[in-house]
């Protein structure tokens, strides 16, 4: 009986053993998997505090009939730095053949609350005053917390043609 007590001592305490060792590696997993989850929640802050609009009044966008230009301006309603130059405004879902950029007030840096002066030139473009026309921007962050994040909006305009 004395090898059978023995025994059974060695298998508790073999099984205290790998129990322990298991509930490391769970414990383990489980700081893992909170961490990952934490990192997730701060990036889906992050992209809430990403966010442009269209500034101005949407019934008269100025349209420069001689030029071919419509200029539009975008605020920076995020939290977060907006890229001045990867962005894409589509009108009426073609893309301009160029794009001219300013930043007010600052010249440069798209800070919260900035506008963005964008100039758009397509020579095809037979529009006249009173037209309505759609407007797309999609554009991204600046770095926040080591990723990008994009913004967009979209709305319909009424052009005030003008030569």
């Amino acid at each position: 009986m004395a090898d059978g007590g023995a025994s059974s001592i060695i298998m508790l305490i073999t099984g205290l053993l790998i129990s322990g060792g298991a509930s490391a590696v769970l414990i383990s997993e489980w700081s893992d998997a909170v961490r990952v989850t934490q990192i997730n929640d701060r990036a889906a802050a992050d992209q809430d505090d990403v966010s442009v609009a269209l500034a101005g009044d949407p019934a008269m966008v100025a349209h420069n009939t001689t030029a071919n230009t419509i200029v539009l301006y975008f605020a920076n309603t995020g939290a977060y730095d907006l890229d001045t130059s990867d962005f894409e405004v589509l009108i009426d879902g073609e893309s301009p053949t160029s794009v001219a950029v300013s930043v007010k007030p600052s010249g440069t840096d798209w800070n919260p609350g900035d506008l963005l002066e964008v100039t758009l030139t397509d020579n095809s473009w037979s529009y006249s005053d009173g037209d309505d026309v759609a407007v797309y921007f999609i554009g991204v962050s600046e770095f926040v917390n080591g990723r990008t994040y994009s913004a967009s909006t979209n709305a319909e305009v009424r052009l005030n043609a003008f030569a």
